[in-house]
């Protein structure tokens, strides 16, 4: 089984892009996959949306978009994976597609879109839980040496305790780290997925993906 960690910058375009690589590697594996999205809040992630030359107020102002938006994120974790999985995607989209910018406004919507408990919510942005659940990712990237978003650790779990880390976290790059560790060919992985025809099951089959 694979296990990866995938760091991101929950508002950042190349990490939905990553997001996707990894989901898609999932659905061609037959070996199951577990996966944990962990966000990251570094300088170099704060700069990437900063001006050339930021004053202190701006770097500032920019941290404090990006923690607020990790604490919405780890506030909707708290009301189950799969709705903080589905939160997240959906503040990636505004952001990133829609041209949002965040602020509470949009992660209240955002909440309300994917069904949760507002109170709740509201409660668990400012909670001690989410600011300690996010000090317990910082320190996960620390003992990982991660400096930057995206990156991945992998772990093959049949093979070895070590983890892999790949900081481009292309399609391509993950087929190859599934090569190197004999779960299956790059070039199995990169050909186009050929399908039966439907002969009128309802069965629909679900890859193998699981969320952490």
């Amino acid at each position: 089984m694979l296990e990866v960690y995938l760091f991101v910058n929950p508002l950042g375009a190349p990490c939905m892009r990553s997001e996707q690589n990894i989901m898609k590697l999932a659905a061609r594996l037959n070996s199951k996959v577990s996966f944990q999205f962990v966000p990251l809040l570094t300088q170099q992630v704060v700069a990437r949306s900063l001006p050339a030359q930021p004053t202190l107020a701006e770097r500032n102002a920019q941290f404090k978009v990006h923690y607020n938006a990790i604490l919405a994120y780890k506030a909707a974790l708290f009301q189950g994976k799969r709705k903080g999985r589905d939160f997240l995607l959906k503040m990636q989209t505004a952001v990133v597609a829609d041209h949002q910018q965040f602020s509470t406004d949009l992660a209240l919507s955002l909440a309300q879109a994917c069904h949760l408990d507002i109170d709740m919510f509201k409660e668990d942005c400012s909670s001690d839980l989410a600011k300690q659940a996010f000090k317990t990712d910082q320190k996960l990237a620390a003992e990982m040496k991660i400096t930057q978003s995206p990156s991945a650790v992998i772990f093959n779990c049949d093979v070895s305790q070590c983890g892999l880390l790949l900081n481009d976290v292309t399609y391509e790059a993950l087929c190859e780290v599934c090569e190197s560790q004999g779960i299956a060919t790059k070039q199995s992985l990169m050909a186009e997925p050929t399908y039966a025809p439907n002969l009128g099951s309802t069965t629909t089959l679900q890859p193998n993906l699981h969320v952490l």
